[in-house]
């Protein structure tokens, strides 16, 4: 795993010194090497972070007669058999799996992409061809920013390093700040500044002589499928293993996060099975119970007898955190997620430098609540609509919602689940997701997070309903699709990434392979959800590996109690935040009004609360460091 940056112009070498200043942005994505190469008008640069070929990794990497370059971030699980192919025809200097990706462009051209198993994020340049490609691997796992002006062109695994850059970003996009405030995240292909984008999954950028070419490798290919449950159930569980497997591949420690969920559990134990050391396990809990599932991490790691470490997280670890890891963010990103799964990598790389994680499941298998919550949205719709509006809304929303305790946490999804009342697919989705209630959207006075939201998941829908089968277009399998392709890479994927690389650390998710997104997909909505069970296919298919306390546990999300912490231990550190911000984009006091009410009880806020602080703390570093004027 690594971090890349690279400048492409039309009319001048680059400047070594700004592609030195991009690459120390990078630092931690790759502290073992650091490497350089510049040729004519463009200039590559990387830090490495050794996995695999520890010896003779160092990139760039060159074809026989060096005409191709290639810097690389990621992992290719099927390098070992794309060599054996081109073995023959090519000479291989070193034993990495980047050393592929210029062999097998020499033999394909631009449609070398397609044969790529793996995560990654790259640039090649052909010096003969004056040719410079960018790509972005199918599921959005590792990200690839681009920065252009007409004259130059930058690209970076990370927004920081752009900045970097002499490109002017081009202020702020104030549709990507709509987004945010309705998401929590900036969705690609937008980032929070106008002349800087954000390669979407499965993309392929071409400079060739100056143009600038986009191009689709991939989007899913869902046959249209009629397997038995017990057909099912066989066909996914070799897809999974043989996944897993391919990730275990490591010239270094290598372990697993571990959260006692369906997910990580299956993980865990597959790998038991198929290495014969002990599997080193690492998860997080908390103080405070509600938030807490280290006991069930515990119960799996006992049932497969894992090396299995703990960290609890505190308040205090959290304020002690939060200028760590918002501080280095190139944008807003308010995933409050993002920082204990921070902390688990921090800890986690202290022992090895490969983990593990059940990312993608829940969206392939229908694991959160949401859908749960869409699931019976049909028979709660079928109730008259005056009765819904005139009496069971009211009374739900006058209930005191909160993340304190059980019966608060219950009244908080009962409020987010009458807001899912509506009649499409797209609208309803649009609701289980939104960060803000109908009482926060008008803090923003630049337009409403709603419409900006409501806009851009209709867009995906109509996107993504393509993609699946005639016979796999109800609802249920329209928003599992969308949150596979827009959700992951936008938020989960973006957290993973950021939260393992500030900490030097890889990790792999195996559920996101191509052949096991492409088959869940494919399945019915009923093998995954019933009345009385969620990811009904994918348990079936490892209960042999999983405890029965385990199999029979509701979803718990990996989230913190960070509304309950600005009631109290951050509320001044909130205060002065949000004070501190000198922006036309809202009111300062409205943000805190809001605030107020959440502590008071009549609402749940934690959500826009963490939104609003993100941006705010990012907003008045960025004016503190001249990237923004004062009142932006």
């Amino acid at each position: 795993m690594c971090g890349i940056s690279g400048l492409y112009s039309t009319s001048n070498s680059p400047d070594t010194r700004i592609l030195e200043r991009m690459n120390d942005c990078l630092n931690y994505r790759g502290p073992d090497e650091s490497g350089y190469f510049c040729d004519g008008l463009v200039g590559l640069a990387h830090r490495r972070l050794s996995i695999v070929g520890l010896d003779t990794g160092r990139q760039p990497i060159f074809n026989e007669d060096e005409t191709i370059s290639v810097i690389f971030n990621g992992e290719i699980y099927n390098y070992p058999e794309l060599r054996n192919n081109l073995e023959p025809r090519h000479t291989f200097e070193t034993d990495t799996d980047t050393e592929v990706l210029v062999h097998l462009y020499e033999e394909h051209g631009l449609s070398f992409v397609k044969y790529l198993r793996g995560m990654f994020a790259f640039a090649i340049w052909d010096t003969d061809k004056d040719r410079l490609l960018l790509a972005r691997d199918r599921m959005g796992i590792k990200p690839l920013l681009l920065a252009d002006d007409g004259d130059t062109i930058a690209f970076a695994s990370e927004l920081p390093a752009l900045l970097e850059s002499s490109i002017d970003h081009g202020g702020l996009d104030q549709r990507a700040i709509s987004e945010y405030f309705a998401f929590g995240q900036i969705p690609a292909p937008r980032t929070i500044f106008n002349n800087v984008r954000k390669l979407e999954p499965g993309e392929l950028v071409i400079i060739d002589d100056g143009d600038r070419t986009h191009e689709k490798f991939y989007t899913p290919s869902i046959e249209r499928r009629e397997p038995s449950f017990e057909d099912a159930v066989d066909t996914l569980r070799n897809r999974i293993d043989d996944a897993i497997e391919r990730r275990l591949m490591s010239d270094v420690p290598l372990g697993a996060f571990l959260s006692g969920g369906i997910d990580s559990s299956i993980i865990v134990g597959t790998m038991a099975e198929l290495i014969d050391e002990q599997v080193r396990t690492f998860t997080v809990g908390f103080d405070q119970s509600l938030f807490d599932e280290s006991w069930a991490a515990r119960e799996v790691a006992d049932f497969h007898n894992t090396d299995h470490t703990k960290f609890t997280v505190t308040p205090d670890d959290v304020r002690d955190t939060i200028p760590t890891v918002l501080d280095r963010l190139g944008e807003p990103f308010a995933d409050p997620s993002l920082i204990p799964t921070y902390i688990v990598s921090r800890e986690t790389s202290q022992n090895v430098k490969v983990a593990l994680s059940g990312d993608g499941a829940d969206e392939l298998f229908a694991g959160y609540s949401k859908y749960r919550g869409e699931y019976y949205s049909k028979y709660y719709r079928s109730l008259p609509k005056s009765l819904r509006a005139n009496l069971i809304t009211p009374a739900i929303n006058g209930l005191e919602a909160s993340r304190s305790g059980h019966r608060g946490e219950l009244v908080r999804k009962a409020q987010k689940f009458i807001r899912g009342d509506e009649e499409t697919v797209s609208d309803r989705h649009f609701e289980w997701n939104r960060i803000c209630s109908e009482d926060t959207v008008q803090t923003l006075t630049t337009g409403s997070p709603v419409v900006a939201g409501e806009e851009r998941m209709r867009d995906e829908h109509r996107d993504h309903v393509t993609t699946l089968p005639e016979n796999r277009r109800d609802d249920m399998s329209r928003i599992l699709a969308v949150d596979t392709r827009f959700g992951l890479p936008n938020q989960i994927l973006q957290k993973t990434d950021l939260a393992s690389m500030y900490n030097s650390l890889e990790v792999r998710v195996p559920f996101l392979d191509q052949a096991v997104v492409e088959y869940a997909l494919s399945l019915p909505s009923e093998y995954k959800i019933t009345r009385t069970e969620q990811k009904r296919v994918l348990k079936r298919a490892f209960e042999d590996r999983l405890p029965d306390s385990i199999l029979e546990r509701n979803k718990q999300g990996f989230d913190m109690p960070i509304g309950e912490w600005f009631k109290n231990e951050l509320a001044g550190e909130f205060r002065d935040t949000i004070t501190g911000m000198d922006t036309k984009l809202f009111n300062p006091r409205e943000v805190l009004d809001v605030r107020d009410e959440h502590v008071d009880g009549n609402h749940e806020h934690s959500k826009f609360l963490w939104s609003a602080y993100v941006f705010a703390r990012w907003h008045n570093r960025m004016v503190d460091a001249g990237v923004l004027s004062s009142s932006s």
